[in-house]
């Protein structure tokens, strides 16, 4: 398990994530609503004028030749697609999403193809993967025609001087908040695509429904002057939904992404100060364990260290006493008298009595004489004892220290007395 110094600082990252990822959340929260509104503002214009340009096209006199920006080529050996992405990631899936239909729209046509990318991350994409890229453009804060009119003006020279034979643009359309799709579109000829591949039909979107009508409409000064006119302005109208529907997706896109790495990283928060309190506890019950480990052992010390005072103590005071003639001798401890009750005919009232005395050791009872021993007990107000006159010697037996003759003695008495 971590540290506790580890997870606290974990922690400190993902709460310092945490704020950055609330903060492009707000960012993206306000251009969204900017980029939606632009978007829904333009999009049913622009369907309009798709459904429009198809039915003055229908409807023109007999005769005139299609405008060169509405007639398709027989054969497609060569095809452009306008890449549209961003230039800043942390939008989830957003690139990802578009580059990889691109890229599988291309496999799938099987002709060569060029690229036009607008925004940084397609760029580096395409580049990455070798591709051919004809151009790139920065994707802008707020696209206006301005910005496109250079795109659109490449993409026309292209299609016109039969550098290529069709012209699609690959964006994500803008569904609502929740919802964008990676869309392919034909951008020029500006006539619905068609095709039997059910895969790249999957990535083209729908085109609006062309109302069919049959009425006739006069042209001034002529429906080519009129189409010469239109066909590039609606094109160019075309190109610049396309790039809103993206601005629109990406916006949208972050602002999730980044509300959901804001829940994310406060739940890990939470995680990881649940693992930071366990791993804190941890460490505080083990330096409880080893202060009262160390307390413990430090007892056991200072236990040893008095024992061995209170020994060298005892050894310093002790006594030596004479046994009588024998020369025996019974070491006593100045502080703590003997037992005189192992003495047999001696019971606690006489060994009181003779402790009053001051014969309160082996060793005293045992120089003692009878005379003193009577006396002890007269003075005490107790009467004679039988066993007295062999109190002295069964004294000299444990003032040796030696129990075991002390106890063969004894029993070889009689009442305490000699058979």
């Amino acid at each position: 398990m971590p540290s506790a110094r580890e997870v606290r600082n974990r922690i400190r990252s993902i709460k310092n994530i945490g704020q950055i990822t609330r903060a492009l959340e707000a960012v993206s929260a306000s251009r969204v609503r900017r980029a939606q509104a632009r978007v829904l503002a333009s999009r049913a214009f622009a369907e309009k004028a798709w459904e429009i340009l198809l039915n003055v096209q229908n409807s023109a006199a007999k005769g005139t030749p299609l405008h060169p920006l509405l007639t398709p080529r027989a054969e497609v050996r060569k095809t452009m697609i306008v890449l549209v992405t961003s230039d800043r990631g942390l939008a989830g899936a957003f690139n990802a999403n578009i580059i990889r239909v691109a890229r599988r729209f291309q496999e799938r046509m099987g002709v060569p193809v060029s690229y036009i990318a607008i925004g940084r991350k397609g760029r580096d994409s395409l580049v990455r993967a070798r591709q051919k890229l004809a151009a790139e453009f920065p994707c802008p804060s707020e696209p206006t025609i301005a910005f496109v009119s250079p795109i659109m003006r490449l993409v026309t020279d292209a299609f016109l001087s039969g550098e290529v034979d069709e012209v699609f643009i690959a964006y994500t359309d803008f569904i609502n908040t929740l919802t964008q799709r990676p869309r392919v579109s034909r951008l020029l000829p500006l006539i619905p695509y068609e095709t039997t591949d059910q895969a790249l039909v999957e990535y083209v979107k729908d085109v609006p429904t062309v109302s069919a009508t049959g009425a006739d409409y006069d042209y001034e000064p002529n429906a080519a002057a009129i189409l010469d006119e239109i066909v590039p302005r609606f094109t160019l109208l075309q190109l610049y939904q396309g790039i809103l529907e993206s601005q629109a997706s990406e916006h949208s896109a972050r602002m999730v992404a980044m509300r959901n790495a804001s829940d994310n990283a406060s739940q890990l928060a939470e995680d990881y100060t649940l693992l930071y309190n366990k791993a804190r506890q941890a460490g505080i019950t083990a330096e409880i364990l080893d202060i009262v480990g160390g307390a413990e052992a430090l007892q056991a010390t200072l236990d040893k260290a008095a024992e061995e005072i209170l020994q060298a103590a005892r050894l310093s005071s002790s006594i030596i006493q004479p046994t009588g003639a024998n020369g025996a001798s019974h070491t006593a401890t100045a502080g703590k008298p003997d037992d005189l009750t192992k003495i047999e005919g001696i019971g606690p009232k006489m060994a009181a009595a003779l402790k009053k005395a001051g014969i309160d050791s082996f060793a005293k009872l045992a120089a003692s004489s009878e005379a003193d021993l009577r006396a002890a007990i007269t003075a005490a107000g107790m009467n004679f004892s039988p066993s007295l006159p062999t109190w002295a010697e069964q004294a000299s037996y444990a003032a040796r220290g030696d129990f075991d003759g002390l106890k063969q003695y004894q029993s070889q008495l009689v009442g305490g007395r000699k058979a």
